[in-house]
Formats: C-alpha cells, structure tokens, sequence
C-alpha cells in the first residue's frame, strides 16, 4: 500500500502569502496527499466490490488469482484516480481549509 506523503509539515507551516513560492509547494504536496489518498479510497471500494463478482467454476483464479488480487486492486485503483472521478481535487479544496483554518486559530494563539 502506498504511503501518505507527511501533512505534518503543511500544518506545521506558518501563514504563506499568496503567490510565494511556499505556497506553490504546499499546493503541490495538498495535491499529491489529495490524489494518494483518492487512491486508496478507489482501492478500498474494488477490492469491497469484487466479492459480489467473484467467478467460480473451473474457470475461477483459485489461490494464485487470490495471491495477486490485491496487487491488481491497487492498479485499478490507482488508474481510477489518476484518470477518474476527480475526488482528489474536492478533497484538496478541504484539506486546504482546513489548513488555513488551523493557520488562523494558530496565530491567533488558540491551542486545543
């Protein structure tokens, strides 16, 4: 399974002003987080959904098909969200958000 760039950084970054150079590297790495995790999500409903047309009969993988299966989840997953839906561009707009909320509870001096 594919790991989750790090967000500790983009939360751990102080406000960044519009257009810097800063932002457009956090941007970048909000989209690659973004479009990682709508790969795992695409790889989680595959791999759910296959029981329900799971072959059987002699024409059925039997367990090497089962060894592989998984691997072939992640590849469909991974094509869904690269060529799919489009999850991971809402999903940026949230995890964005969500930072600059944090941003601005921060230099407020709020702590939770």
């Amino acid at each position: 399974m594919q790991e989750i760039a790090s967000m500790a950084s983009l939360a751990a970054a102080p406000s960044i002003s519009k257009g810097s150079a800063t932002e457009t590297a956090r941007n970048a790495q909000l989209k690659k987080v973004a479009q990682q995790f709508e790969a795992m999500f695409m790889t989680e409903m595959i791999h759910c959904a296959r029981p329900a047309n799971q072959a059987s009969g002699p024409f059925a993988g039997g367990k090497s098909e089962e060894t592989w299966q998984m691997f072939m989840d992640q590849a469909l997953g991974q094509a869904a969200s690269t060529n799919g839906p489009g999850g991971d561009q809402s999903l940026h707009k949230a995890i964005e958000k969500a930072l600059r909320d944090a941003d601005v509870h921060f230099s407020q001096g709020h702590v939770r």
